[in-house]
């Protein structure tokens, strides 16, 4: 994937983070023993205990599990879909960030990684999303390479380079698992970019009748759905779904691009 590796280095995925974190880490070796560290000691190919006198080579390291003190997945979740993305996003990089360098070990940083990407997608903190795809590339798991995948993919079609995006979003084996709705909305984004508007809204149509509860999903699909209209022409059913967003999200960025849509199909941005 020789497009995904040089969009990911424009991107500065290879920076490495060195800041301090408060986490604890259980350490579990290959032979079932475990030990916790509250830093963790590594050098070279090997893992330290805290006061330095022990090691192991990373080899035999099974698993890392960290636990933060400010944040955890429950918490993620919960934060996202509630729509407070942008504490999320400061939250994980307070936290998480200091220790992400360590995801090409085998540990749970991947689910806070994910999370921490969904947030910077939508926050629209971009050169942050590309340094946690490349942190999620380097875990070197299927799923969450996936994920990775998933929203580049997105990025790529926000630039307008839709081959590109075509090409990593190949790459994904079931995007479906990664998110339905989602999968349907980045179907109707390449029907609509390659001139295919009315395919376009069936792929809308299927997020409205079967995802109208799922809330990373609905508001872009309206957005994409008052797109499709003014691709076709229909400047009024655009600007009554640009009326939607405006009631629906008040005082988000979707309320914003309401505003624009409206503005763009009736020369009056007012409700």
């Amino acid at each position: 994937m020789r497009v995904i590796r040089s969009i990911l280095l424009a991107l500065g995925v290879a920076g490495s983070v060195a800041a301090q974190t408060e986490y604890a880490a259980r350490v579990t070796v290959n032979s079932g023993n475990s030990f916790v560290v509250k830093k963790l000691n590594i050098k070279g190919d090997r893992l330290y205990t805290e006061n330095g006198q022990s090691s192991s080579s990373l080899s035999m390291v099974s698993n890392i599990e960290f636990r933060f003190m400010g944040v955890s997945l429950p918490l993620c979740e919960k934060m996202f879909h509630t729509g407070d993305r942008k504490s999320l996003e400061g939250l994980l990089e307070q936290y998480v960030m200091p220790v992400a360098q360590y995801s090409y070990l085998p540990t749970n940083l991947g689910g806070y990684l994910e999370w921490l990407l969904r947030a910077q997608y939508w926050n629209r903190s971009f050169a942050g999303a590309g340094k946690t795809i490349g942190l999620l590339r380097q875990t070197g798991v299927q799923g969450h390479i996936d994920v990775a995948s998933f929203y580049f993919t997105l990025m790529l079609l926000d630039q307008g380079k839709v081959g590109d995006a075509k090409e990593v979003f190949s790459s994904i084996a079931d995007p479906a698992s990664v998110s339905k709705a989602g999968t349907e909305f980045i179907e109707g984004k390449f029907a609509l970019e390659e001139g295919r508007p009315r395919q376009a809204m069936q792929h809308v149509a299927r997020i409205i009748a079967f995802h109208a509860r799922d809330q990373e999903w609905m508001a872009p699909a309206t957005v994409l759905e008052a797109r499709i209209y003014q691709r076709l022409g229909q400047q009024e059913k655009a600007a009554l779904v640009a009326n939607e967003l405006m009631i629906a999200y008040p005082g988000s960025q979707w309320s914003e691009r309401g505003e624009q849509i409206k503005k763009e199909s009736t020369g009056n941005a007012g409700g």
